[in-house]
Parts: structure tokens; sequence; C-alpha cells
């Protein structure tokens, strides 16, 4: 009788969403339950006053090494959403003169594809440079079980006991930092930066090629999640907050929501930290459910804000879609958003769209628009004097963004069975290594998914690993896939 219930996934964010589409597809009924009105979690965009066009709620950038999430817009027939570059460019901008230098992939093998590019970029001197090479060095050398271990050390601590000058370390290290991990260098895990830089920008040499989305995120993600779960059979169930999980002799064996009680064989947990540790610690709850919402209380969050500008006409200069401003603590990144929308997405705006997103956020959350939007003035008519004039500005907020991967976060960190007695664990801050990204929640949202179709007994997915395409979705597409924008 047990069996042929259904497994309930709670949060329809990235995660939850490939859970219930890898469960689903190997013949699994799920019901799925978001408290919001539109799936995507995080990955969305808000309606802002005067304003007919959505807006992104924060700049969200993506990358070629996010395979999973990749092949989750692929088998949801999305593959338009986004763009993906050709080869890797990272433009810097120095605001106090106004030169842009761009750090690109060249011919040598990974970690030292970038290296050449390096060498000739203005943001950094020829000091700054020389002792870069001892850090690649180390990562290159730096096995897994050696990473791991310098979970405790403060990455600002590892860069300058390798050798990073103070400049480097300011203008190259901490903003790739920031933006990927939303946490600054002096408080990030040695261990979780160094997986960003083993896996991403040092990896393969095709893994940090950006992509950028082509229509506001809501219109990227949501609708193309909805048609897909619809289409697999998943029992979609939106504005349906779980208001706890309903437990029989501390085993839980449904939720419950408004409508009552909802049986399940097994409770998958998509959630945010907050709204996980709350249903994990409630009534006859056991010991491990507390000690799970404990070690999450202790990772916590860190904020995010989405400055969105609308200018006259374009900021940037022709052929720079976004620029990553050296020295700036608070405008640390200028995008072109207009230009990475598709045409038929451009109406409705109230001037040329340039998008920054402050990581690491928490200092500047409480301060006013006003405040912002001097700060943002001052380094556009720094950087670029005759740019054109701002028609509309706004500021959106989200205090506790992401999962906070500072040092001492990978033992806070909990593997999927860590709670038991009936409970998944599928969220973002799962113990996988990876920041809570759209990739980080789509692999999380996979891994849950593995251990319930492993627990019926399918030995097709009994080696599967995160760092494997799922098997069941078309592959994530390499330079020159068909049917992949590329710019």
């Amino acid at each position: 009788m047990t069996e042929q219930l259904p497994v309930v996934v709670v949060g329809g964010g990235l995660s939850g969403c490939a859970c219930a589409l890898a469960m689903a597809g190997r013949g699994i009924p799920v019901i799925l339950f978001e408290a919001g009105s539109v799936l995507g979690g995080r990955v969305q965009s808000v309606n802002l006053k005067g304003i007919e066009h959505p807006i992104d709620n924060c700049q969200h950038a993506a990358f070629r090494i996010y395979g999973r999430f990749l092949q989750l817009l692929a088998t949801c027939d999305a593959r338009d959403a986004l763009k993906l570059q050709k080869q890797t460019k990272l433009p810097y901008l120095e605001v106090d003169n106004g030169k842009i230098s761009i750090v690109k992939s060249g011919s040598l093998p990974p970690p030292y594809h970038l290296a050449m590019s390096l060498m000739k970029v203005n943001f950094l001197s020829l000091n700054d440079k020389i002792p870069l090479r001892k850090a690649l060095k180390a990562f290159k050398q730096m096995d897994e079980q050696k990473r791991r271990s310098l979970d405790d050390m403060p990455f600002l601590e590892w860069l300058e006991h390798n050798g990073q000058t103070e400049r480097t370390i300011r203008r190259f290290w901490d903003p790739l930092v920031k933006a990927a991990l939303n946490i600054g260098c002096e408080e990030a895990s040695t261990s979780a930066a160094s997986f960003l830089f083993q896996r991403g920008i040092f990896g393969e040499k095709d893994a940090f090629d950006v992509a950028s989305f082509t229509s506001d995120l809501s219109n990227s993600i949501a609708p193309a999640l909805r048609r897909t779960l619809a289409r697999t059979g998943v029992d979609v169930r939106t504005s349906m907050p779980i208001t706890e999980l309903f437990r029989e002799e501390r085993k839980v064996t449904g939720v419950i929501t408004r409508e009552g009680v909802i049986p399940a064989s097994a409770v998958v947990l998509c959630t945010p930290i907050s709204t996980t540790a709350r249903l994990l610690t409630g009534k006859d709850a056991g010991v491990a459910s507390f000690e799970v919402a404990d070690r999450l209380a202790n990772l916590g969050n860190t904020a995010l804000i989405g400055i969105h500008a609308f200018h006259e006409g374009p900021v940037l200069p022709d052929g720079i879609p976004f620029v990553t401003c050296c020295d700036e603590p608070l405008i640390q990144m200028l995008f072109d958003r207009t230009s990475e929308l598709d045409d038929g997405h451009q109406m409705g705006l109230p001037g040329y769209w340039i998008s920054v997103p402050v990581s690491h956020a928490d200092s500047y959350i409480d301060w006013d628009n006003e405040m912002i939007r001097t700060e943002y003035e001052r380094v556009v008519q720094t950087a670029f004097p005759n740019a054109p004039m701002i028609n509309d500005f706004h500021v959106v907020r989200a205090k506790r963004a992401t999962t906070a991967l500072r040092t001492g976060s990978q033992r806070n960190r909990p593997s999927p069975l860590d709670v038991g007695d009936g409970v998944i664990l599928g969220g973002d801050w799962l113990d996988i290594d990876w920041p809570s990204t759209m990739e980080g929640a789509t692999r999380s949202g996979l891994t849950a998914a593995s251990v319930v179709i492993k627990q019926r007994g399918d030995s097709t997915i009994t080696e599967w690993h995160h760092d494997k395409s799922w098997p069941d979705w078309p592959e994530a597409p390499k330079r020159g896939a068909e049917n992949w924008k590329e710019w």
C-alpha cells in the first residue's frame, strides 16, 4: 500500500523541479508543493511599479560548467532561454580611467589556458601577475582530500600563503569568489573557494564560458518547468505552503497543508534553510531532525541586491556585454541586460537596462535607494563620462539569498539521508561541494532523486554521481552544439 503513495517534493525551485522530473521520469508518482505562485525559486522575475516588463530579481549568471542545469533546460525544451559564449571572455573595468581588459581562454592546456591573457591585462601589474603561477600550480596539485581538509582556513589566508599580492586579491580573486560564493575571501572557506577555481575558471577550457538569459528569468524558466512537469505526470500544486510534516511514531508519512494531510511514501525537502529547519523541528521530530536543523542554522545565509538602472541609451562600449568593476565594493559588475535579451523581449522597458548584482550585500542591505543610486551614478559617470541619462532606477533586496560557505561550512552541510525516518534532503545546501547556484540547486535535486530511485531498487542509477550526466536527459552542450545559441 505504501509503495502506491506518491513521493512529496516540498519546494518548487530548481532543486525541487529537477528532483520531481527525475523521479517522474522513472515512473515514480510525485506531488510537488510550492508555497509561491511561480516555479523557479530564487530564479525569478519581479513586477516593479511603473514598468510593464518583468524584471529579474537579480542578475543570474550561468556557465558552460553548469552541466546539470543545462541538461534541465534541454529536457524542458528551453535551450532558447540562454546563449553561451563561444570563448571564455571576462572583461575587467578600471573605473578611474575607463580602461577595459579582457581575460580570455587561449591555446594552453588547463589550468593555464587563461595565463597568456592574464599576462597582458592592464588592471594588474607585472608584480601582481607573476605570483599567479604559484596559485595555479597549487590548485593543480591539490587533490580532493587536501582540498576538503582546508575548510577551516579562510581563502584570504590561503591566497596570502601562496604569494598573491593585495591588488591581485582585491581585483581578481575576491570578485570571482563573491560572484560565485556570495561571500568575500576573508570569510570564505578555502575548500569551497578552491572548488570554484579548480572546477570553474581554471577547469576545462570551456568551463567558464558565460551564459546570458534571452528573456526575463520567469519567462525563461518557469513556463518551461511547468509544461515539462505536467508532461511527465507530476502533480504540481503552487500557492500551497506546507505547514508541517506529518509524523506517525516519529516517522514522516506525509505533509500537512491547508487542505489537510497528504500521505506520502517519502518526503523530499528542497526548501530554503529557514523553511527546512522549521519543518524538521516540528511536533514529534526525532533527534536527527533537530541536529540537521542546527547544522543548517549554523550555515546561515548571505544577502544579494539587484540594482536595475534604465538609461536613455547604451552605457557599455559595443561588444562588451558586461564588466567586473575593479576596486568597487558596491557596484561590483555592470551587465548590459538589454543587449542580452532577444529582440522580442526588449519591449516594455523604460530605457536601456543595466543590471548590477551586488554579492555579499549584507553591509548594504539597509542602504536606501538614493544612497545606492548615488554610488551607481558615480561609478558610471567616472568610467563612462558620456553615458546617457537615467530614466528609471530600482533596487531589489534579498536578505537570505544563498547559503553562506564560510570557514567550517562543510561540516554543516548534510547528506540526503542524514535525517532518515521518511525524509530525504535535497536543497542546494547539501554536501555536494557546489555553492547555492543554479547548478548547485539542480545537482542537489538530482542527488535526492537518485536516493529515492535507488531505494526503489532501480539498479541502473546505482553508480550515478552528480558529476555524471543525468542518464534520462539530453547531454549538456559543448561549444558549437546544435540547437544552442552562442555569442
